[in-house]
């Protein structure tokens, strides 16, 4: 089958000048090294299906990777890392120890590319890629790869294993790529990452609703949130939903540039390693609001998950990234006792959403009415509201509100 890199051909259109060390992870026969080359790009290759084959899926292998890479000069610093697929096929461990082999010749700004594999079933053996041409490449399972145990990441663990380098950006299901494939664009020593989702036509194949057929619900309030980002081809939004198990080309298409940050999971991973709110829902931020505001934010049903001081704290932040007349999006579940975890909202290709809300839990919800919400949204005036029942039987009402008076308050 072919793959057409968006990624790759983004590096050389956008980021790659004359003179940048690249240092590629892959073998020399998939032929990339030829287009940096041309550029008059130093390349550096070290390899790792070589390692891969002598070593596979040994136990300890630190020390051999250690002895495996070729020792660089302090001063070559890379401004590129290609790595391909074979990240599917290092543990965090292993992972964290390249970067750490790597670190010496890396900097601030140095961005890493990699392809990761979706879908149910991972292969058990890197992919032979071979250029033939604009970043396009033959690409299949042959022989002379070694097998191996991969290893399946989130997003979130990947980011977790990756250490200092935080997200750039992703692209899936364009066409000519491979509907397995998702490519990500990380960069090395940048606490403000632009996380820009760029997504194609065709259905995300991890979409939790693929196998589990949902009816689609129209939410007056998201209908007012996309109808002013479809009248800006340059509208910005943040979804603060999972970044995985859901199609989203639907939402893609209707806004100018989508950014992506799970929300939940982000705090509470800070949490878990001692962190105080505060300090865990600005770091969860500032990973991902883009400089130049947002006309919109998707909330969903996580301001559920949050008692009324930390909505209120969290609103500020959320705030200080919209634009002057932003939007804030939000669902309020109106059930006695919260879900076990926040739900899955897909927004369709004609503006209508298929939401999955888990079975309930044991903690009792935060908010018993409409006025205890805003009264911790202080920096929000409501513009648009609905309720009704969701697929499943609970209630929600659903808010729109409003950054009306700018972002001097905050």
């Amino acid at each position: 089958m072919q793959h057409h890199s968006f990624g790759l051909a983004a590096l050389t259109g956008e980021i790659v000048q004359p003179g940048c060390h690249i240092l590629d992870l892959g073998p020399l026969s998939s032929g990339t090294t030829d287009a940096f080359l041309k550029l008059n790009c130093p390349c550096y290759i070290e390899d790792l299906i070589e390692f891969f084959t002598e070593h596979g899926n040994d136990q300890d292998r630190k020390d051999a990777l250690a002895d495996h890479l070729v020792p660089k000069p302090s001063r070559v610093k890379f401004d590129v890392v290609l790595c391909w697929d074979l990240l599917n096929f290092l543990p965090p461990e292993l992972l964290r120890h390249l970067l750490e082999l790597l670190e010496p010749n890396l900097k601030p700004g140095t961005i890493f590319h990699t392809m990761m594999y979706t879908g149910t079933r991972l292969p058990e053996k890197p992919a032979s890629f071979r250029h033939v041409g604009d970043f396009t490449f033959e690409t299949g399972f042959d022989g002379g790869m070694p097998e191996l145990s991969p290893y399946r990441y989130s997003t979130l663990s990947l980011m977790q294993a990756m250490g200092r380098f935080t997200l750039r950006n992703s692209t899936l299901q364009r066409e000519g790529m491979r509907k397995d494939v998702i490519e990500h664009m990380l960069e090395y020593g940048n606490s403000r990452p632009q996380a820009r989702i760029q997504s194609g036509g065709a259905s995300d194949v991890s979409s939790y609703f693929s196998q589990r057929p949902a009816e689609a619900l129209r939410l007056p309030g998201l209908s007012e949130v996309l109808e002013r980002a479809r009248k800006s081809p340059l509208s910005t939004v943040l979804d603060c939903g999972p970044r995985s198990g859901r199609n989203i080309d639907g939402l893609q298409k209707q806004v100018g540039e989508l950014f992506v940050q799970d929300l939940f999971t982000q705090i509470r991973w800070q949490r878990e390693r001692g962190r105080s709110f505060q300090d865990a829902a600005e770091a969860a931020l500032q990973q991902v609001l883009p400089e130049q505001g947002l006309d919109a934010i998707l909330l969903w049903d996580l301001i559920n998950f949050f008692t009324a001081d930390e909505v209120a704290f969290l609103s500020r932040l959320l705030v200080s990234g919209l634009r002057p007349r932003g939007l804030l999006h939000l669902v309020v579940l109106k059930q006695a006792a919260l879900p076990s975890r926040p739900g899955i909202f897909e927004i369709q290709a004609d503006g209508s959403s298929k939401i999955h809300i888990p079975a309930s839990g044991e903690s009792p919800r935060n908010f018993n009415s409409i006025t205890e919400i805003m009264q911790a949204l202080p920096y929000l005036s409501l513009v648009a509201q609905g309720h009704g029942k969701l697929p499943g039987g609970a209630l929600y009402h659903e808010l729109t509100l409003q950054n009306t008076a700018g972002n001097d308050h905050v």
